[in-house]
């Protein structure tokens, strides 16, 4: 899925969508794309399946699906981020300090477990809202800021815990990481509601399309009138939110919040959006390429470690997989560049 082009009109109107349906060739590009990603996954499951034994069984299904929740629920909106132009490196440490927040709320402070939770949340969102102004009121690229957040947020957690752990007993937290429904757990769960939240603004609104448009060309989006400072500063306040519910998620699943926690999911989250399709320059990208390349992750972590594979070589083949989802995206780039200029 490709961004919408913006047609022409006066500044203080909201500019008129391209029509909703792409272009012949750009709905088989879409198509190829999907396919290769259910190819892979399908080639990555059935050699560990052969290779792995007892990865096909359901209850190592629903263990994979459980390690990537986490992931998932960070990658599904950074999806947006990155479609705006933008990315978001700082989701990582964002939701260590909100999941070692909430756990002292809850645990120290004796908060109500629902006010523990969103106010957790509500630390999520503010941080994401600092990353917004900082980007856009100083115009440092959001990329610096996040970074520069990374640092930040991951100092404050290790600061807040005292360099310790905080156990997680509350019962309806310890249910959230560890009980099922309908067969899946909670957690996973939480993950397929965002994406669907992001897949029906991203597909079916006019806000989505808006998105897409900044990130394809964020000078022509402004001229035509859309709020792009506004725009950004709500999806990196979404990424905030997603990456504190995340962390919450990871403190209930491991039963203790640290300042350690989700260390290095951002290049997780940023390979996922990136081989799911996404465009590091903005203005592409399809929110179910992004669950898809989630799978793949999912599929190969999963597999190494019933292989016993020592945690170095998981590390190096997440890192091999980064560099295949930018050269993929160089690859649509330049191909994206071919078609424009036929």
């Amino acid at each position: 899925m490709t961004g919408p082009a913006i047609a022409s009109g006066p500044p203080t109107t909201t500019p008129r969508l391209a029509a909703d349906t792409p272009p012949p060739r750009r709905r088989r590009a879409a198509l190829y794309d999907d396919l290769a990603l259910l190819l892979l996954l399908a080639v990555l499951y059935a050699f560990f399946a052969v290779k792995a034994d007892g990865f096909s069984s359901w209850a190592n299904i629903q263990n994979l699906l459980l390690g990537v929740s986490v992931i998932g629920t960070m990658a599904a909106v950074s999806t947006l981020v990155v479609i705006s132009g933008m990315l978001d490196l700082s989701v990582g440490s964002a939701a260590a300090y909100a999941a070692v927040f909430t756990a002292w709320l809850n645990s120290q402070v004796h908060l109500p477990t629902a006010v523990a939770i969103l106010l957790g949340l509500l630390l999520g969102l503010v941080i994401g809202l600092i990353n917004g102004w900082i980007t856009e009121a100083l115009h440092v690229p959001a990329i610096i800021t996040t970074i520069g957040m990374l640092s930040v947020l991951r100092g404050l957690a290790y600061l807040f815990a005292n360099g310790t752990e905080i156990l997680v007993s509350n019962h309806f937290l310890v249910s959230l990481g560890s009980d099922s429904a309908l067969g899946l757990p909670w957690s996973v769960w939480i993950m397929l509601v965002v994406f669907a939240v992001v897949a029906v603004v991203a597909n079916w609104t006019i806000a989505g399309r808006n998105v897409f448009a900044i990130g394809a060309n964020s000078r022509a989006s402004l001229l035509a009138g859309l709020p792009v400072s506004r725009y950004r500063i709500a999806l990196l306040a979404a990424s905030g939110l997603s990456a504190a519910l995340a962390g919450i998620v990871l403190a209930a699943q491991a039963g203790t919040a640290n300042s350690t926690a989700a260390n290095g999911y951002e290049l997780q989250v940023i390979t996922a959006v990136l081989l799911g399709g996404a465009s590091l320059t903005g203005g592409a990208g399809k929110v179910r390429g992004t669950l898809l390349a989630i799978l793949i992750i999912g599929v190969l972590n999963n597999g190494m470690t019933i292989l016993a594979i020592q945690s170095y070589w998981q590390t190096v083949a997440s890192g091999a997989l980064l560099i295949v989802a930018v050269a993929v995206d160089q690859g649509r780039a330049r191909l994206r560049r071919r078609r424009a200029a036929a």
